[in-house]
């Protein structure tokens, strides 16, 4: 076994004393993810049919979203995400983002490679979504870049420099779905043209909401020669009509 997988797996696998993420349950030897049956059993699994495109759920029998079927532009070839954006997983994002529990993404990693694996996504280079200069100095740590810890224990060139967010921009989450494709433009630039041409990229990002930021460095990607594009996310927002 490649050393570095086996110390990775050591680490999160075979500690004594571990507690499930969400209900603080001690864990036996074999929890994969840090989480009790019970809580795993409860989480929001993406399951089921979704848009064959953005990886939204759909209960009709279309392949497509609505948003998709009327070719608003995507960028990405392919979005999939590992939960609806609901219950206790939108609490572990709080607790990883801000409450200081930065070792979740040790665990919530290895949920975003199976659905990279499920899905047969080809990567020559995996990149997380950038955040700018100022937000990562508030936050101390960009949260995508942590969630491809999986990929790089798995021999995955995770490449965090090629890609910059080079303009600050508003709090999407503030804005509705016309803002945050404006507030986005030119936000980001490669840098690098040489490690993206040609090669089939992974986006992995934590929440899919509209698609405006995988949107908007999809185009950024392939304006520099990439391939392939395509996104992983952590969560998918829920739809509207599925919202309590």
């Amino acid at each position: 076994m490649n050393k570095k997988v086996e110390s990775f797996l050591r680490k999160t696998i075979y500690l004594n004393d571990i507690k499930c993420l969400f209900c603080d349950a001690e864990l036996g030897i074999e929890s994969r993810y840090c989480v009790c049956d019970d809580c795993l059993n409860k989480l929001p699994f993406l399951t089921g049919k979704v848009c064959e495109k953005c990886g939204e759920p759909i209960q009709s029998l279309a392949h497509y979203c609505m948003r998709c079927k009327n070719h608003v532009d995507r960028g990405f070839d392919k979005a999939r995400a590992c939960f609806l954006y609901g219950d206790d997983i939108r609490n572990a994002v709080i607790n990883f983002k801000y409450n200081g529990k930065k070792y979740y993404a040790e665990y919530l990693s290895a949920f975003v490679f199976d659905v990279f694996v499920k899905n047969s996504f080809k990567a020559d280079v995996v990149i997380p979504a950038p955040i700018s200069a100022n937000g990562l100095k508030r936050r101390g740590f960009n949260q995508a870049e942590l969630l491809c810890e999986y990929f790089k224990v798995n021999g995955f060139d995770v490449n965090t420099t090629c890609l910059q967010k080079c303009k600050e921009t508003e709090n999407q989450a503030k804005l509705d779905y016309k803002a945050r494709q404006t507030n986005l433009e030119s936000a980001f630039k490669v840098v690098d043209k040489d490690e993206v041409k040609n090669k089939n990229i992974l986006v992995v990002d934590d929440i899919f909401t509209t698609g405006a930021t995988c949107t908007e460095i999809a185009n950024t990607l392939k304006k520099a020669g990439a391939k392939e594009v395509n996104v992983i996310t952590l969560c998918h927002e829920m739809p509207p009509e599925q919202k309590n």
